[in-house]
Formats: C-alpha cells, sequence, structure tokens
C-alpha cells in the first residue's frame, strides 16, 4: 500500500477530494501502469465505498470490510476478468445482472471490469446502455492497458484516471529473476504488461524483439519472403496467447518508436532508426491502423499466425 501511495499519489489524492465532496462519479476508466497496479487502485476505490474507518476520503485497508473486498469476498464488489481473448456480450449481461441485485454489506454495488480493451463492440454496447442509464446506486470501474483501446462512445461517458507509469519495483525484481537485465525490464515494463512478461526469459524476449524487427525490415525492402518469416523465425518464439499479446505491443512501440523518431518526439523504446523508412507518414498511419484491425481479429479468435501472414502482405504493399 506504502508504494501505492507513492507512486499513485495524484490519482489517490484526486479521489480523496471527490469522495469527501460526496461528488463520486458512476463510471470510471483507469488505465497506464500495471494490471496489478490498475487492480490495487480500483480495490482502493470500492474499500472507500465500505471502510469503517473512513478518514479524509481515505480507507484504512485494515478493517474488517476493506480486508474482505481485498480477498474478493464482498458480494457487493463484483469482478469481471477472463483468461479467455475477449469479454463477449453474454459475460457482461451476466454481470450486470449481478450488479444489478440489491446491495448487502453497504448502499452501492461496484462492477470492476479488468482488461476491458478485451470487451467485443457487443459486449461495450450493452455496457454502454448501462452507463448511459445506471440503475440504483451502481458503479463501474473499468481497467485497461490504454484508454484508446475503448471505443470512443465508452470513453465519452466516463471519468478517466491515468495512472502513473513509474515502474513497479516488485515487477522490476520479478523480471530479474526471469533473467532480464534491469534496464531491459524497465523497458519492458512500458511497453507491456508484467503478466505477458513474466513468464518470458529476457532472452527471449530479445530474440522475439529482434525477429519482430527484422520482419518488419524484411517487409520495408517490400521482400515477399517476410510472409515467410513470420512462421520460420516470430511463429517458434510463441508458445502461448500472453506472448501473442507482447507481440502486439511490441509491434504498437515500435509504430510509435518510428513517430517519435520521425518528430522527434521523445526517445524510442525498442528500436534506433526508422525501420520502415521506405514508407511515408501517411503509409504509417495507414499500417498502423491496419495493425490495429489484425489485433482487433485476432481478440476475435482469428489465428494468430495467420493474422500476422496478412499484416505481412499488407505491409509489402
Amino acid at each position: 500500500m506504502n508504494e501505492l501511495l507513492e507512486t499513485q499519489s495524484k490519482t489517490l489524492d484526486e479521489f480523496q477530494r471527490v469522495i469527501k465532496a460526496n461528488m463520486l462519479s458512476h463510471a470510471y476508466l483507469i488505465d497506464k501502469a500495471s494490471s496489478k497496479v490498475r487492480h490495487e487502485v480500483a480495490i482502493w476505490l470500492a474499500q472507500s465505498q465500505f471502510c469503517d474507518n473512513l478518514k479524509d476520503g481515505a480507507p484504512d485497508q485494515t478493517c474488517q470490510r476493506c480486508k474482505t473486498i481485498a480477498l474478493g469476498d464482498n458480494p457487493d464488489v463484483l469482478e469481471v476478468k477472463t483468461d479467455k481473448q475477449s469479454i463477449g456480450v453474454d459475460d457482461i449481461k451476466f454481470f450486470k445482472r449481478e450488479a444489478s441485485m440489491t446491495a448487502t454489506q453497504g448502499k452501492r454495488r461496484i462492477l470492476i471490469i479488468d482488461a476491458a480493451e478485451k470487451m467485443t463492440n457487443a459486449a461495450s454496447n450493452n455496457l454502454l446502455k448501462t452507463i448511459e442509464e445506471p440503475e440504483g446506486n451502481l458503479m463501474i470501474i473499468l481497467l485497461a492497458d490504454s484508454a484508446k483501446q475503448l471505443l470512443p462512445t465508452i470513453r465519452s461517458r466516463v471519468q478517466t484516471f491515468h495512472l502513473s507509469d513509474k515502474s513497479n519495483n516488485e515487477e522490476v525484481d520479478t523480471l530479474i529473476e526471469a533473467g532480464y537485465k534491469e534496464a531491459q525490464a524497465k523497458s519492458a515494463l512500458k511497453v507491456s504488461d508484467i503478466k505477458f512478461l513474466q513468464e518470458m526469459s529476457g532472452e527471449n524476449y530479445q530474440l522475439l524483439l529482434s525477429a519482430i524487427i527484422n520482419w518488419l525490415k524484411e517487409c520495408n525492402r517490400k521482400k515477399i519472403s517476410s510472409f515467410i518469416d513470420v512462421q520460420t523465425d516470430i511463429m517458434p518464439l510463441v508458445e502461448n496467447k500472453d506472448q501473442q499479446h507482447l507481440v502486439f505491443d511490441m509491434m504498437n512501440q515500435i509504430f510509435s518508436d518510428i513517430l517519435s523518431i520521425r518528430y522527434n518526439f521523445k526517445p524510442a523504446l525498442l528500436i534506433k532508426e526508422d525501420i520502415l523508412s521506405n514508407k511515408d507518414i501517411q503509409k504509417i498511419v495507414d499500417l498502423s491502423d491496419e495493425l490495429f484491425k489484425a489485433e482487433e481479429m485476432w481478440k476475435s479468435n482469428v489465428a494468430f499466425q495467420a493474422v500476422l501472414e496478412d499484416l505481412s502482405l499488407k505491409f509489402v504493399d
């Protein structure tokens, strides 16, 4: 908790002011930082609505009610989590029904949706109806890697809090134990979430990054063989869906790095040179859109290799 207070003091201070003024909204979106930190902030906010010893808008986190919420045992605090690639409309409907029931532990029910970027369009639109017309004293807390990954209609109807990206020391230590170098671990945590990084060694992380960079360089040279590189160079390094997610995170960062290099926005994280130098800026924007569409296809359960091979053809064009 002390580390949360230090790294996310700005967000928690703002929430405290709102809580003290009794002006909490019915829907929030919390993004940035890591999934662990986002969840900790959501639990802190939920605890603030039930704590027996609330002080200056902050829960003590030691009373029985706070402990119950931290353990996931409060029936008025519901969490949507999934190991699947997407959160479907049936998942949202089920938890909405649960959340609409009368509160048993307090005056409010809280619905926390972890990895909200996984919601399908149908699920997002179904949730939107509740956000627009909240039922009872329901608070919805959406957690996501980036607000940009959610539908604009959702983003426009919730209050967004961007957490600090200051690396969590525990997460850096976890990656170092997995074989990452300290600088590599800190950089990787700016690119992706700990949950997608911790099962891959530092060596394999670097091998995967090199494979993606080489693949994009081949695409830049308009070599149709880049289509084959997906199968021969990238796929052997990707063992599960978490690592597939990591590939998309790396590629999104690389496109951001290219813009940083071209316009001197900020230091690039993953590349030292413009690896798509033969593409003009409009083409870069178009390819970035194609990457977004490809990730959405993957989330809809299109085969990962097929998605990357399709991207190869578009990137070479």
